[in-house]
């Protein structure tokens, strides 16, 4: 311990830091020099997991917070379920951090049927760089002042249409602006010439949904994510800067009247795509290439865009495949492709699949891929590097591979990431490298590597 306190009070605080709230105030039983360290330590971040009953979390704050005088605070984080009844507490925390210009503000209220209204003292602040709200509500006469504000997420929250004004003119360097199941609000327009990050997660809410139709505006906007339940249709009106695109919606079948408009949702989302051809790199989920792969069995032409990178969250089923091809001939200058295997909690991969196989093209996806191969304009000219994470080998993914190999004629790499599961033995993984090793390929360049 004497040569811990030798060091400068700046890298003890440094190392305080990274302490859980409740083991950082018992340091001040060390020693004398220890006495007042903790409460010089500029980041707080309470949680009520190991407190009960939900008093003692109150009380354990409250004492913290009065025992650390005005020393400053960079970052609060408080998390915790809502309590109404509590309210002057919470009121009372927020209103010291403000005090002590908090540069990083987290309250991350989880509630059940109730919400809260923040305090005065958050909507006009001028030290707030980072905001994150959940489950409250905004007062309708109120005025924001965030003149430092860069980054903002609300979760859980109603939101309406002149609460997103208010931001954009309240919050004059706003960069990165996070709306993940929040409701209330159908007209999202972003005109503020600092914002570049716009995240919406939309989520079912029959009590706060305005109506069947959402419109973004974002004109200066450069990474779009959009996710969630496409339970309302969705319109891009304006979003030409945008370069990183991300559409990871899920079918919102909640109600037997949206089970009748599938049909609507797909075409939705093929407008989304539509909207963002112009982007450089786009990501898209499981849902978006099961559409693409309903389109390509329909011999639907594919949208042609300008698109450069590709990420796909895919199990690589063999419908997969047709999704992926169905993309790949609309982008005739990709470079890259990444494919991300994930799998969900209820979908294990198991390894016995290549195992107990001894022909792994056993697939009518195989066929296919080969006969669409001059369709596929980005093999002869651009792409270049083709990257699978979470790799577990199955019979559609080795025809895949075949598939690039024999007909990339630029390939560069191929990088293939195996998932850990207890399957990938290294004879496993042996078997695999054999088979990638015994592909033919256009590219003398090509290399492709294998790693665990």
């Amino acid at each position: 311990m004497d040569r811990l306190s030798e060091l400068p009070e700046r890298i003890l605080v440094h190392i305080l830091s990274f302490v859980n709230m409740r083991d950082l105030v018992r340091t001040a039983i060390l020693s004398k020099h220890w006495r007042h360290l903790w409460s010089t330590v500029p980041n707080l971040d309470f949680s009520d997991d190991d407190f009960y009953p939900y008093q003692n979390y109150v009380d354990f704050v409250n004492r913290t917070l009065l025992s650390r005088g005005t020393s400053k605070i960079r970052r609060l984080k408080i998390g915790l379920f809502l309590n109404a009844s509590y309210r002057k507490d919470y009121d009372g925390w927020i209103l010291y951090a403000a005090k002590n210009n908090v540069e990083e503000l987290f309250l991350e209220f989880n509630q059940d049927c109730c919400y809260w209204f923040p305090p005065q003292c958050v909507y006009r602040n001028s030290s707030l760089k980072i905001l994150s709200l959940w489950s409250c509500k905004f007062i309708s006469d109120v005025q924001i002042s965030w003149n430092l504000l860069t980054k903002l997420t609300l979760r859980f929250s109603v939101l309406r249409n002149q609460d997103v004004h208010k931001i954009m003119v309240g919050a004059p360097k706003l960069e990165f602006l996070d709306l993940d199941s929040c409701w209330g609000y159908d007209d999202l327009n972003i005109d503020s010439p600092s914002l570049r990050t716009l995240i919406v997660c939309e989520w079912e809410s029959v009590e706060f949904e305005l109506g069947p139709i959402m419109t973004i505006s974002a004109p200066n906007v450069q990474t779009l994510r959009l996710s969630g339940f496409l339970y309302r249709k969705c319109i891009l009106m304006n979003v030409p800067s945008v370069v990183n695109a991300t559409l990871n919606f899920r079918p919102h079948t909640g109600f037997s009247a949206e089970k009748k408009n599938l049909k609507g949702q797909q075409d939705n989302l093929m407008e989304l795509i539509r909207s963002l051809k112009h982007v450089e790199n786009l990501t898209l989920g499981a849902w978006c290439v099961e559409i693409l792969a309903l389109r390509e069995k329909k011999r639907i032409p594919s949208q042609i865009s300008t698109r450069k990178c590709v990420t796909l969250s895919i199990h690589m089923k063999e419908d997969d495949l047709l999704g992926t091809v169905n993309l790949l001939k609309g982008s005739p200058a990709l470079q890259m492709l990444i494919i991300d295997m994930e799998y969900g909690p209820y979908e294990q991969p198991k390894g016995a699949e290549l195992a107990d196989s001894e022909n792994f093209y056993t697939s009518i996806g195989a066929n296919y891929l080969a006969s669409q191969a001059k369709q596929v304009k980005c093999l002869l000219h651009h792409l270049k590097t083709v990257k699978i994470t979470q790799f577990v080998a199955k019979t559609s993914v080795f025809p895949f591979l075949e598939f690039i190999l024999k007909n990339g004629k630029v390939l560069e790499n191929v990088v293939i990431i195996a998932k850990r599961v207890d399957a990938n033995s290294p004879d496993y993984l042996l078997k695999v490298a054999q088979i990638l090793l015994s592909l033919p390929r256009a590219s003398s360049r090509a290399v492709v590597t294998l790693l665990n």
